[in-house]
């Protein structure tokens, strides 16, 4: 099953930009795995057992750095048509 996450990750100190890119890089760097950003969110879109292997390992890793964050996601169980950044109706 194809599936998209939408991830906003908040670091929660005063120079936030360095542990966002991060966390983007990082997913970029996985084989099978789309990533799409924009201003305010990051798409991940892929196989769903890939994408939530690939997200919780990033995840524990982004964590494991001892910075104070918040990371909101939301999954919907197919492809979504985010690669410009915006859905047209």
């Amino acid at each position: 099953m194809i599936i998209t996450v939408e991830m906003s990750h908040y670091p929660l100190i005063e120079i936030y930009e360095g542990p966002i890119i991060l966390l983007i890089q990082k997913l970029k760097a996985v084989e099978g795995l789309d990533v799409y950003t924009n201003a305010i969110s990051t798409y991940v879109q892929g196989e769903f057992d890939l994408v939530m292997l690939h997200i919780t390992k990033t995840l524990k890793e982004v964590y494991a750095d001892g910075i104070p964050s918040s990371t909101v996601m939301k999954i919907i169980p197919r492809k979504l048509p985010v690669e410009r950044g915006w859905m047209e109706f």
